[in-house]
């Protein structure tokens, strides 16, 4: 088998692709898991 990369360049490069999008997809993950834990933290009927 041969494990060297193929000779292209990646469409997805810059300042953009490696920072800003990584960075939002995880602010909003982040946050949905927030909301989620706080929706299911503050039910009172676990007797």
């Amino acid at each position: 088998m041969n494990f060297e990369p193929l000779p292209v360049e990646s469409p997805l490069s810059g300042f953009f692709w490696t920072w800003i999008v990584p960075v939002t997809l995880f602010g909003i993950s982040f946050a949905a898991t927030w909301l989620l834990y706080r929706h299911f933290a503050n039910r009172k009927d676990d007797s």
